[in-house]
């Protein structure tokens, strides 16, 4: 079976049509057409389930879609490896990193690497933790820059880079607490309006069922940003990293929680079975000397 059919099944699911794909391909939609045919017709299964206005995959499609993306990666990976080994330190690093990881490989990893290796190249996503891991179990990135808790698999290398206090941050004319300074406790929180990402709410919630109280989360969402800008707009008290204060433009008070696991540490994961370039490697070395 050629690779090329395997290529083209995919674009033909992942474009939703074979019109779309065809015009992505550069390939006439009848010849394309005829390629599926000819696919289902070597498989003995339908692929695929058509009609005028929609497709949908079978069981045999979806196991056949699965098994063609591991071949496809597989021979990128054989390819990226071969010209790696002929180029030696020339590349591209494909990173995807949650909002508050990126700023130490930003400002200080990037720019050292960029120095020591100045013919590797980038492409650099910013991504929500589940994105990010997604994207590293198909190849689509090398590196990958998340933050706890998150759920780790045996085929992960996990490198735990910093940890940070999470931190309650809140319009002051807006919001106050008793004591001006310091830190404070969960049960300082009462019954403020608490503006929460989904990846923290699970373990927040339990901490405060702890403390004897169940918090009034008043919105949930992705996106630390997005909290940064509702607790801007006065709407609730923001749990954030304090790394992601950064992304603020309005100034903002904050309280660091007082107390065991309020607290968030990043990461650097790459996949065991994946291959890493000499790039990502010598990158690799120095995140482990300096972060």
């Amino acid at each position: 079976m050629d690779i090329k059919v395997l290529r083209n099944f995919v674009e033909i699911v992942d474009s939703g049509s074979l019109t779309a794909a065809s015009k992505k391909l550069f390939i006439a939609q009848p010849a394309l057409s005829n390629q599926l045919k000819a696919l289902e017709k070597e498989l003995d299964a339908t692929l695929i389930e058509r009609n005028s206005r929609h497709q949908k995959l079978t069981d045999a499609g979806k196991l056949f879609y699965s098994r063609a993306k591991s071949i496809i990666f597989q021979e990128n990976a054989m390819y990226q490896e071969i010209g790696d080994a002929r180029q030696g330190e020339v590349g591209c690093l494909k990173i995807a990193a949650i909002q508050s990881g990126e700023i130490n490989l930003l400002q200080e990893i990037i720019p050292r690497f960029a120095k020591a290796f100045p013919r590797i190249t980038y492409e650099f996503q910013e991504k929500e933790t589940e994105n990010t891991l997604e994207m590293l179990a198909d190849g689509t990135v090398e590196i990958g820059v998340v933050s706890t808790p998150f759920p780790v698999s045996p085929d992960m290398d996990v490198m735990y880079i910093s940890e940070e206090k999470l931190v309650c941050a809140y319009d002051p004319s807006v919001f106050s607490f008793p004591d001006p300074k310091g830190e404070i406790a969960l049960s300082d929180l009462g019954d403020m309006p608490i503006l929460m990402v989904y990846r923290y709410e699970e373990m927040f919630r339990a901490l405060c069922q702890k403390e004897g109280f169940t918090p009034n989360v008043r919105a949930r969402n992705k996106q630390l940003t997005i909290n940064i800008k509702w607790a801007e707009a006065g709407l609730g008290i923001a749990i954030v990293p304090e790394n992601s204060l950064s992304y603020s433009t309005k100034p903002l008070a904050f309280k660091t929680l007082r107390g065991d696991g309020l607290s968030t540490q990043r990461a650097i994961v790459t996949m065991k079975n994946g291959f890493h370039s000499k790039a990502v490697k010598n990158f690799l070395a120095l995140c482990k000397e300096n972060l």
